[in-house]
């Protein structure tokens, strides 16, 4: 058996599209046995991605913050096993030198600073590879020399997760879950928010065609969201804004209708369990498409210039079920 390390302690959408090099992994070495680094935030999200066998979390704002919290975390794993090779997401010095702390045999990670002398890659050619989740899978190509195809990114909720959606619908009184539409309107960048007064309409036409709409997210950022739509008169959508767990939401998902989101870890999340997704790309420079954008693989549709009102974005999302069902 091979065991492979992945650090990957960024942000819920790089950690998601992650999963595409560790179900790669799965493929080309069937008896191998991966763990997965991830940020403490997003530990749930690594837990349930197809094909990660263990996942540690990394507490970086918190317990291992800092050098003296590095080591502890490195004390805490030092001999647990012995890695064939680790691959660091995003050429992140403190996933090389855990890595190279932990004596993995190889090490692959694209960096382009000093700490590149500590990898057993040099600069990395990509190629035709732009899109963030072949290029994060373009690490396995440096140590299997192997050709590593296209992956769709999967996430297997548990079957507390699915409880708590039981016990969710009971509470809130839905009858179909599949009349669900869940809406992600906020991200980390305000520049990419849906617009209010679309989110506004939209709801207004969702209810108008007999789904209903549901507004998620996390954080302050959200619930303020929320809060501004009740301020303007709009309150016929189900609120569940920081009231499920990862795992959760994804079990969630995997039964409503469809999900409208902007460019945020929310809509990756949607492709990896497999649910129709409408994509909004405010911020749609060519390379930010190229990189960020759904791939053709998933079922949905990208709305990344022109028209972005509430009626383009039903239309899209009629389009998509007809399609896709």
């Amino acid at each position: 058996m091979k065991f492979f390390l992945v650090i990957n302690t960024a942000y819920f959408g790089d950690t998601i599209l992650t999963d595409a090099l560790v179900r790669s992994i799965k493929t080309q070495f069937t008896d191998s046995y991966i763990v997965f680094v991830a940020n403490k935030q997003f530990f749930e999200v690594a837990r349930y991605m197809d094909g990660v066998d263990e996942t540690w979390a990394y507490d970086k704002k918190g317990e291992n913050k800092g050098i003296i919290g590095f080591y502890k975390f490195y004390k805490k794993i030092k001999n647990k096993y012995c890695f064939d090779a680790a691959f660091v997401i995003n050429g992140n010095e403190r996933g090389i030198l855990l890595a190279r702390l932990l004596r993995c045999k190889r090490i692959y990670a694209d960096n382009r600073g000093i700490f590149n002398l500590l990898v057993n890659n040099g600069l990395i050619s990509y190629g035709n590879k732009v899109h963030v989740q072949d290029r994060y899978s373009a690490l396995l190509e440096l140590y299997s020399k192997r050709n590593v195809e296209e992956k769709k990114i999967i996430y297997n909720p548990p079957d507390e997760a699915n409880r708590f959606v039981e016990k969710l619908q009971a509470e809130e009184g839905i009858i179909k879950l599949n009349d669900i539409v869940l809406i992600s309107p906020t991200s980390k960048a305000k520049e990419k928010d849906l617009r209010l007064n679309t989110c506004v309409q939209l709801v207004h036409n969702l209810r108008q065609i007999g789904k209903i709409p549901a507004i998620i997210g996390a954080g302050e950022v959200a619930k303020q969201y929320v809060r501004t739509l009740n301020d303007v008169g709009c309150e016929e959508f189900l609120n569940f804004v920081d009231k499920t767990s990862f795992s959760e939401l994804g079990a969630l998902m995997q039964k409503c209708y469809a999900l409208i989101s902007v460019d945020t870890g929310t809509l990756h999340f949607g492709l990896a369990l497999d649910v129709p997704v409408v994509a909004i790309f405010y911020v749609n420079t060519e390379l930010k498409l190229k990189r960020w954008a759904p791939k053709d693989i998933y079922k949905h549709r990208l709305i990344a210039d022109g028209d972005f009102s509430a009626s383009n974005i039903m239309k899209q999302l009629i389009i998509l079920k007809e399609i896709y069902g």
